[in-house]
């Protein structure tokens, strides 16, 4: 759904419930026994893939088992079972009537909207190594770059000319880690060897992602669903204690797919990312850096692209001159969108971003967690913000070349939208409760007395110490060329035709408009 078609055309319906007799499908979650050989050459306590109904997944070899001798396992299989409900009236006349479509608005975010939460738990696929999960692209060094530099002609200023430049629309959250200093002194991802230990891993869990995809888009405050497929971790200790690998920055890097994930709760904050307030989360670092491993998902990532136009119409307005009153006439320009679709970026993203911490007085991750667990501020808060590092000045261009080149002499705009990019964890009570809720929010600003009292009170103000956290940050990574990743998405790129003739009329139309 975040990278859905048209944004113009997107909508979201519901579907009527019709008669009395109402027909919901729900699913049966069951465990299935599955019988194995265990492989030659394998011992207890290694990991082996094994092929089961909801795809591969990683199973240990318990103690006792030899090579080459049977082994069971049991598994959870999603089996749909339509239940039929009987209602005890029949419905009102006006309750049979489907409800009316949501339509998109252009000035909403550019995702579906809210939807109800799925009734089934989200299975989430896992199992496949890194490497080979990752796109296979053809070398940069034998691929060209026509586009770039693209000359078009016939143009006005205003339409599209002042737009040919590399910039990125401020919305979209994009930043370039590699502008920034290294953090702490640190790299600002994996060494080679790091890359080749995550690189064998079983791909990340991404419990959000599998949530948007089979939910919807996600509504703030909604829990994240439950998942299927993908064991919890009962120890936050053992899980943190026993790592893939720990970073130069002090940070363990687990794998929620073979270890577990965390079981703190967890909501949607909309496209920005998750929240929780879970109390597990508020007392222990190893809850807390478990915590951050498991929604340490990549963000999603999209090329949107729009074609617009400008267009000079006028309206009449009333207006109360010397004490008469007369309609005067005047003419304005509005900004009509022709196209808009998006183009997802995500598959490119490598999925283990690096945490680390940018905190001026040099505190890493585990001691921002530890400060964090130590404050006894009522709205304390860390957050984690995600950043991808790529060329994105660079497909800016060839993406613009390229729509040019098709033929599109209009205005354009190419921008880079994201979202799931932030992991924030706060404490639950009465103040915070007053603090999160957007109406008590927008009354405490309002009002401006409690607004600068809490924020004092919070440690917004220089002259005392800030309990809002906000100095982690994950850095991902794309691993590839802007023209490797250019080459994996120009299929789907496209704009519609404007000849010479329809720009003639369209310069007509605005005279005689």
């Amino acid at each position: 759904p975040f990278l859905a078609g048209n944004s113009a055309l997107d909508t979201a319906q519901e579907g009527p419930e019709e008669g009395p007799v109402v027909l919901r499908r729900r699913f049966r979650l069951t465990m299935q026994t599955l019988q194995l050989t265990v492989p030659l050459g394998v011992s207890e306590g290694q990991q082996i893939q094994v092929q089961t109904p909801n795809g591969l997944m990683m199973v240990v070899v318990p103690p006792g088992a030899v090579p080459g001798g049977p082994l069971t396992i049991q598994v959870p299989v999603l089996s749909p079972a339509p239940v039929v409900q009987q209602a005890p009236f029949p419905p009102h006349p006006m309750q049979m009537q489907a409800p009316p479509r949501r339509q998109g608005s252009e000035h909403a975010t550019p995702l579906l909207g809210a939807v109800d939460p799925p009734e089934a738990p989200v299975l989430v696929p896992m199992g496949t190594p890194v490497a080979d999960a990752m796109p296979k692209l053809p070398a940069a060094l034998s691929l060209n770059d026509p586009y770039s530099g693209f000359a078009y002609t016939t143009e006005s200023a205003d339409e599209g000319g002042s737009h040919h430049r590399a910039a990125f629309d401020a919305s979209g959250g994009i930043s370039d880690a590699r502008g920034a200093p290294p953090p702490m002194g640190t790299p600002v991802f994996y060494s080679d060897e790091e890359l080749a230990a995550l690189n064998q891993q079983p791909f990340p869990a991404d419990v959000y992602t599998a949530g948007v995809k089979q939910g919807g888009a996600p509504v703030a405050g909604q829990p994240l669903p439950l998942v299927a497929g993908v064991p919890v971790a009962e120890s936050a200790q053992a899980v943190i204690s026993q790592p893939v690998l720990t970073t130069a920055a002090g940070m363990p890097v687990v794998n929620t797919s073979v270890a577990g994930l965390s079981p703190a709760r967890t909501f949607y904050d909309g496209w920005n990312g998750i929240t929780s307030c879970d109390r597990r989360l508020q007392d222990s670092v190893d809850e807390l850096m478990l915590f951050l491993n498991t929604h340490n998902t990549r963000p999603l990532v999209g090329c949107q692209v729009e074609g617009w136009h400008h267009e000079r119409r006028t309206r009449r307005r009333r207006v109360v001159r010397d004490g008469k009153e007369h309609w005067e006439t005047e003419s304005y320009i509005e900004r009509v969108r022709d196209f808009m679709y998006k183009v997802d970026l995500t598959p490119f993203v490598y999925p283990f971003g690096f945490i680390t911490s940018v905190d001026a007085a040099g505190l890493s991750v585990p001691d921002l967690c530890q400060k964090f667990v130590n404050d006894t501020n009522l709205l304390k808060s860390l957050a984690m913000k995600k950043e991808v590092d790529f060329d994105f000045n660079g497909l800016h261009s060839m993406v613009y070349g390229y729509i040019r080149s098709l033929g599109w002499r209009r205005g354009l705009t190419v921008s880079f939208p994201k979202a799931n990019a932030s992991v924030r964890v706060y404490h639950e009570n009465w103040l915070s409760a007053m603090w999160e809720n957007c109406c008590c929010r927008i009354l405490c600003h309002l009002t401006l007395v409690p607004c600068l009292l809490m924020r004092i009170y919070r440690g917004d103000c220089c002259c005392h110490e800030d309990h809002a956290e906000e100095d982690v940050r994950s850095y991902f990574r794309i691993n590839y060329q802007a023209i490797q990743v250019f080459e994996g998405i120009r299929s789907q790129l496209w704009a519609p035709g404007f000849s010479g003739a329809a720009m003639a009329m369209e310069l007509l139309r605005n005279v005689f408009w």
